[in-house]
């Protein structure tokens, strides 16, 4: 069907369409194998082009977003994707349940794509979308959420990026502790091993995260304590600096994740 549909789609998506015809392209976009028709990647571009400008709706997100991780699947097709495209995961719309964008997004090669971009606004909204209840990600994808948060989201200013990250997951868990019987009403073929798995994944990930978080007191102290040691080898030699008392600095955990700035 894709072969007769494909310069149906290509039409739509003419520059010389008008608004309301290029929005009906896009929202059926998601629903076009684009990740096992690889000579569809001209239409990428177009695509990209059309939705620039069209006003924003969060159906037309959720229509981008999920398209676009279906594109980002095909290796072939990942190269010709435009940079400004991977913004559309900055606007993090809500996606269905079943969504295969997010199903496929869980392969490594995808992540290490958006980690190769060097935003991290938009690796933490990749993850963002991608962690869900309704999908988990494979186990050479999981290494490498790992892997990004302690390389990509390791430095100390970056706390805040961690916060949301931890928060997202509490969501995500406490969604799947409520049990099969409530998450069948959205997607009848989960079962009890789906749900279990997720829970193991997500819980790591979490670990991992709080690993990050807890040792962070102790990083802001090391650094406190090292500006200090720099600012006293600045002071004049004609001038007597004695040591002072040691004084304790630390800092709180939920603190950490309040949406106030923290100041050592």
């Amino acid at each position: 069907m894709w072969n007769r549909i494909r310069p149906l789609v290509a039409t739509l998506l003419d520059k010389q369409n008008n608004v309301s015809v290029k929005r009906i392209a896009i929202l059926a976009s998601p629903h076009l194998w684009w990740w096992n028709f690889p000579t569809s990647k001209h239409l990428i571009q177009p695509l990209a082009a059309a939705a620039s400008e069209i006003p924003y709706t969060d159906e037309v997100g959720t229509s981008m977003v999920d398209t676009l991780l279906q594109i980002a699947f095909g290796s072939s097709m990942r190269l010709f994707i435009p940079p400004d495209m991977w913004l559309w995961l900055n606007k993090r719309p809500s996606l269905p349940p079943v969504c295969w964008g997010r199903y496929l997004a869980g392969h490594a090669d995808i992540l290490q794509t958006v980690r190769a971009l060097g935003d991290i606004e938009t690796l933490k909204s990749f993850l963002l979308l991608v962690w869900s209840e309704w999908t988990g990600p494979y186990s050479h994808g999981l290494d490498e959420m790992h892997t990004a948060i302690r390389e990509d989201l390791g430095e100390i200013w970056m706390w805040r990026h961690r916060g949301d990250l931890l928060r997202h997951l509490d969501h995500v868990l406490g969604q799947l502790d409520l049990g099969l019987e409530h998450l069948r009403q959205h997607d009848p073929d989960i079962d009890e091993g789906d749900i279990q798995r997720r829970k193991d994944q997500y819980g790591t990930l979490r670990e991992t995260l709080l690993e990050m978080l807890i040792r962070e007191p102790l990083r802001l102290t090391t650094s406190f304590c090292l500006l200090i040691l720099i600012g006293r080898h600045k002071v004049p030699l004609d001038i007597y600096v004695c040591n002072s008392s040691p004084v304790s600095v630390g800092a709180c955990l939920g603190y950490l994740l309040s949406d106030q700035v923290f100041t050592p």
